[in-house]
């Protein structure tokens, strides 16, 4: 299955993506486990990074085929200037 990473998640992986050999289908959750056995440097991250399959975010509890990648994103933090008044 391709993985693909962005933001701060491509540094941590040090690539833009993998082929992870999972079997389909398969849940996130066993998908971001596999992850972290085999990139430790993305371990800290995962807890809370979003997931998605085309232009839909999935919850960890779903099941994915392969037929597309599954993309990682990074938590969004910040906002324009001045919205915290």
């Amino acid at each position: 299955m391709r993985i693909e990473f962005y933001g701060v998640l491509q540094e941590a992986a040090g690539r833009e993506a993998l082929e992870l050999p999972i079997d389909a289908p398969s849940r996130v959750a066993h998908i971001l486990e596999e992850l972290g056995e085999q990139i430790p440097a993305l371990q800290s991250h995962l807890p809370r990074i979003a997931c998605a399959v085309g232009d839909e975010v999935i919850p960890r509890s779903e099941m994915v085929t392969g037929d597309a990648p599954l993309v990682l994103l990074p938590p969004v933090s910040g906002g324009p200037a001045g919205m915290a008044e």
